[in-house]
């Protein structure tokens, strides 16, 4: 039989893929269901003849849980990072052709996640179990993935027929994958000053958009048209185009052509000359061996942030300005204090309470 790992792309480093691909022949079961055309009527094979010819195939254990499987729409192809939940360990997305050659109506994937095995059988604990059910639902919720699913059969990762992505190895525990249901973590433009960004909702919302086109415009070149692109770059702008909190000159949301502007913008210049090496592969997608998140949450979340470490800074050089005008006889003025810090008369003017703390601290007072 010809071997898989030679017959897949390298869409990942081949560390991660081999792992996943051994882990995939050690969780079948010796003699697997498995199928090329109905689901509902699958016939049982040895493991590795399953995984080597067959379109769909079941690779849990019936005593035991090694992977959660989710079953989305193509529309959803980023719900796991829009939805701030860890990267799952294989995509498997494509149409599929049975053997009859009938085109079904096949276009969404399969998201596969690895966990730490849990004992389904009458002798495993109960706990474990429901805590995995648990789980198990409210990822389905987060994701919006059908519902109706409940395997045990899945996409081959290992046919060639289907578009398979091989993202990490990493084996999630029960109890990891739970935390970030709960506790959303925030990580996007990593090494970029968002201090320096102008204060502006239309800088401020290109450079969150562009972030998240970076990590999508392979996985969008390989499975959609431009059109499409585009299309999904604007609902991710609407959802961003909230700054209640930001502490922005204006806050109330930008207007429909500003957002076609903007989204047109970025999506032109990375469909047509952002080629990000780092993570090229079969499906063009996300190649992080730990997950990030960059979503429309996490990036509220981040600004949020980034507005109270910018309002800190803004604060102490306010402070450090009043020392030295008040050391060399100056008067209080928001122009002095603006020319000291180099911030604008606008931005010290936001800060009256700290001005008006100065003011009964100084015998001069604080003029405008």
């Amino acid at each position: 039989m010809t071997n898989i790992a030679e017959q897949l792309a390298p869409a990942a480093s081949l560390c991660a893929r081999e792992q996943l691909i051994q882990r995939l022949y050690r969780t079948t079961p010796p003699r697997t269901l498995c199928t090329n055309d109905d689901i509902t009527m699958g016939r049982y094979r040895y493991g590795e003849i399953a995984l080597g010819e067959y379109l769909h195939v079941q690779v849990n254990p019936k005593a035991i849980q090694y992977w959660l499987i989710f079953d989305i729409d193509d529309e959803s192809a980023f719900s796991w990072e829009d939805n701030l939940l860890p990267a799952p360990n294989i995509i498997v997305s494509g149409p599929s052709i049975s053997k009859l050659r009938k085109i079904e109506a096949q276009g969404g994937a399969h998201l596969l996640y690895a966990i730490q095995g849990v004992t389904t059988s009458l002798k495993g604990r109960r706990k474990p179990v429901a805590f995995m059910k648990y789980v198990n639902q409210a990822m389905r919720i987060k994701l919006g993935a059908d519902e109706d699913y409940t395997g045990p059969l899945c996409k081959n990762p290992l046919h060639p027929h289907w578009k398979t992505t091989f993202l990490h190895a990493h084996e999630y525990s029960l109890n990891e994958l739970n935390d970030f249901l709960h506790k959303p973590k925030r990580e996007y433009g990593h090494g970029f000053d968002w201090e320096a960004v102008a204060n502006s909702r239309n800088c401020y919302l290109f450079h969150q958009l562009r972030f998240i086109a970076y990590k999508r415009i392979n996985y969008a070149r390989e499975n959609w048209r431009f059109e499409d692109w585009r299309k999904h770059l604007f609902e991710v702008a609407e959802s961003l185009n909230n700054f209640e909190g930001f502490g922005l000159a204006k806050e109330y949301p930008l207007k429909y052509k500003e957002l076609q502007s903007i989204t047109q913008s970025v999506a032109s210049w990375t469909w047509q000359k952002y080629f990000p090496n780092h993570n090229r592969g079969i499906a063009g997608t996300w190649l992080y061996q730990i997950p990030i998140q960059s979503t429309a949450l996490a990036q509220r979340e981040g600004a949020r942030y980034t507005h109270q470490k910018r309002r800190e800074t803004s604060e102490a050089l306010i402070k450090q300005a009043v020392s030295k005008l008040i050391d060399t006889g100056h008067k209080l003025t928001q122009k002095n204090i603006a020319n000291k810090t180099g911030l604008t008369r606008q931005t010290v003017a936001k800060y009256k309470q700290l001005l008006d703390d100065v003011k009964y601290a100084a015998p001069q007072g604080i003029r405008g």
